[in-house]
């Protein structure tokens, strides 16, 4: 039976391949910081089943365990792509708004554009937002590659998965 070290290396690993995937054409940096995101969203995902059912004996497998709700992870597909759009369009935003405050148009020659004084804080605070914004897209995917991780690693085990809960 896998532990739980096995478990969330699995969720990390699962969940940076899927997040690698799904930001296949993103940016190199913007799809390296959903792989990351991709992998810690897969580490968390590994242990929901195990917090939503605590494995206090080796019959512990319930609904959160079962092929049903693996099943319900893969069908959220349309509701999960909606997630990484919204997250990638708001990370755009961002760095859309950072853009805006590193130029400004010329008062005397309105076609022209010219440095804009705004703090480095200011800056920096986009930028930041704009990662947590890409890495969010990345987790969301990794959260049900990790999850869908553990009940594949629980499927191989003697007692494998009930269909939809504990004894059916």
């Amino acid at each position: 039976m896998a532990d739980r070290k096995t478990h969330r290396r699995a969720g990390r690993v699962s969940g940076a391949v899927y997040a690698a995937h799904r930001a296949k054409d993103q940016k190199g940096a913007h799809m390296a910081i959903e792989t990351a995101g991709g992998a810690l969203g897969g580490d968390v995902g590994a242990l929901v089943a195990d917090f939503l059912e605590p494995g206090i004996s080796s019959w512990h497998r319930g609904t959160a365990h079962s092929c049903a709700a693996g099943a319900a992870i893969l069908s959220l597909g349309e509701v999960l792509a909606g997630a990484e759009t919204f997250c990638r369009q708001k990370a755009e935003r961002k760095a859309e708004e950072r853009k805006t405050l590193q130029t400004t148009p010329d008062p005397q020659q309105p076609n022209l554009f010219i440095a804009a004084p705004n703090s480095s804080l200011a800056q920096l605070w986009l930028s930041i937002c704009e990662i947590l914004w890409r890495a969010l897209a990345g987790f969301a995917n990794g959260l049900t590659a990790g999850y869908i991780s553990h009940l594949v690693l629980d499927a191989g085990t003697p007692r494998s998965l009930p269909l939809l809960t504990n004894g059916f």
